[in-house]
């Protein structure tokens, strides 16, 4: 990865230009683009949803399956909004099982868990 050594290492982008490469240069920047990217500052949340199988229907939030992967024992969940309603959600992980517990409920929400 080339590309590194010419980066700020408190950035390194997920995208490279397809311009041509040039001896002795780092990667084209694209300045006027949107900084970070829209979909990968967005990528976070479709994981989480995905490990989670979370799902939304109308006032009601269903997990599917819920895991977290190995380096994560414990999630918070703050001022998730469904409908007219929000809740603060602690999930956490006992081996392959993910307990999900509703630490706080502010309307009509439902909370459904399939496992």
């Amino acid at each position: 990865m080339k590309p590194v050594l010419f980066l700020n290492f408190t950035e390194f982008r997920e995208l490279f230009c397809g311009f041509e490469r040039r001896p002795n240069e780092g990667p084209t920047y694209y300045p006027v683009a949107c900084h970070p990217q829209a979909w990968s500052a967005g990528a976070v949340f479709l994981i989480l949803q995905g490990c989670l199988g979370l799902s939304f229907e109308k006032n009601e939030i269903i997990f599917k399956h819920p895991m977290l992967p190995q380096f994560l024992e414990e999630l918070w969940i703050k001022d998730l909004a469904v409908k007219n309603g929000k809740v603060d959600l602690y999930l956490k992980r006992y081996g392959n099982d993910v307990v999900v517990n509703i630490i706080k409920k502010e309307g009509e929400v439902k909370i459904f868990i399939e496992k």
